[in-house]
């Protein structure tokens, strides 16, 4: 995601670790307002507070499954989600 300025990097085995100022939730897929940072499954959001002036919050339409605070996996996409950014190499 080239929105974002930090990066999670992987721990091996699918397991993503972020940096102290990043934060991901999940949401839920059939109610997009209902967000929560426990451990579970749920639609990727990002939260990144790496900017001086500003930060920036995404809402992806993938699947994150939360570990812990700083470790989660990325599932795939949601159902019916278009295919975008790296994903497109999947297609070809």
């Amino acid at each position: 995601m080239t929105e974002l300025l930090s990066q999670a990097y992987s721990k091996g085995n699918g397991i993503f670790e972020t940096p102290k100022w990043m934060k991901i939730l999940k949401r839920d897929i059939y109610n997009p307002l209902k967000v929560s940072a426990n451990a579970g499954r749920g639609g990727l959001n990002v939260i990144d507070l790496a900017n001086i002036y500003s930060c920036s919050f995404i809402a992806t339409q993938d699947l994150v499954n939360i570990i812990s605070e700083i470790e989660f996996e990325v599932l795939g996409r949601i159902d019916n989600a278009d295919i975008r950014g790296c994903n497109l190499m999947v297609a070809m």
